[in-house]
């Protein structure tokens, strides 16, 4: 009698699983398409990464004056045995990048066939009007005859976003948008001696424009300032010097290097090395010119 009722359980399980079966069907339309952006490691799978609403390119961080960004655009489903089109266009309404900040965007790309995925290359260049700034470029992805965009209102779920390091940036939900923001701020690295309100010390008064032009003239990089291994007390004394010799060359030529606010560029060595042609802090080419 067991027997026999297990016999039964297993054949309507059989007829359970067959019905479940027949009623399964493959996904017929057309497939959508997504920013599908993602970094880390290079020697971890990036798959296992987690998604990341905005991207930045950081001149502040850099010498360099172009940088590249590559942006994953993703079709979900199976590759298609045919070249798909898509197009993408830049949102004016949410962008304040200028004409010829980048290169690299067209308005037409290509998933080939056997594969699901691109990528959108971009080179961003270093420009004035950066300077101090942060600026916006969204890209939008279009709807056609060969991909739909349903993923517009993603949240964030465990292990699948990356948490934001500047919530500011981070309020897009819509994966067929990219957000890419662009700066050039350039913070006081740890290693600098100078006082902003007195102006004196070894580098005086931090400015962005000082700093870079400090890294020019000693083959000197961000990194370098990092740490009081590759940047110690005697260095920072002699990349003043170097500076000082600089600045007070160019005063004497009537062409002062200036800050920002229109004062002279000053560092401690200016006072040691300057003798007569020596100047104090903030001051400008007519109190130093009279």
């Amino acid at each position: 009698m067991k027997n026999n009722i297990l016999t039964l359980c297993a054949g309507f399980c059989l007829l359970a699983l067959t019905s479940c079966e027949k009623e399964l069907m493959t996904y017929e339309g057309k497939d959508c398409i997504y920013f599908d952006i993602r970094r880390g490691a290079e020697w971890i799978d990036p798959d296992l990464w987690a998604h990341e609403y905005y991207s930045t390119v950081s001149f502040g961080s850099t010498m360099d004056n172009d940088i590249p960004l590559s942006l994953k655009v993703q079709a979900s489903g199976m590759p298609a045995d045919f070249d798909r089109e898509f197009s993408l266009t830049i949102v004016a309404d949410s962008t304040e990048l200028q004409a010829g900040d980048y290169d690299g965007l067209n308005t037409s790309y290509v998933i080939k066939a056997g594969e699901t995925s691109t990528n959108v290359d971009l080179i961003f260049h270093r420009k004035e009007h950066m300077s101090g700034d942060t600026l916006q470029l969204q890209l939008q992805l279009i709807e056609n005859e060969h991909f739909n965009l349903m993923y517009t209102n993603f949240g964030k779920a465990p292990e699948q976003y990356a948490p934001s390091a500047n919530p500011a940036f981070d309020y897009n939900r819509d994966a067929s948008i990219h957000n890419i923001f662009v700066s050039d701020v350039m913070s006081r690295p740890k290693q600098w001696l100078g006082n902003d309100v007195t102006g004196l010390g070894v580098f005086g008064a931090f400015s962005a424009k000082k700093w870079k032009l400090i890294m020019e003239l000693s083959g000197t990089t961000i990194d370098d300032f990092s740490n009081a291994a590759t940047m110690p007390n005697a260095r920072m004394t002699a990349i003043g010097e170097t500076l000082a010799t600089y600045l007070i060359e160019k005063a004497i030529a009537r062409e002062p290097i200036l800050e920002d606010d229109g004062t002279m560029m000053f560092c401690m060595a200016v006072t040691n090395l300057g003798g007569n042609n020596a100047w104090t802090p903030f001051t400008t080419p007519e109190e130093y010119y009279q």
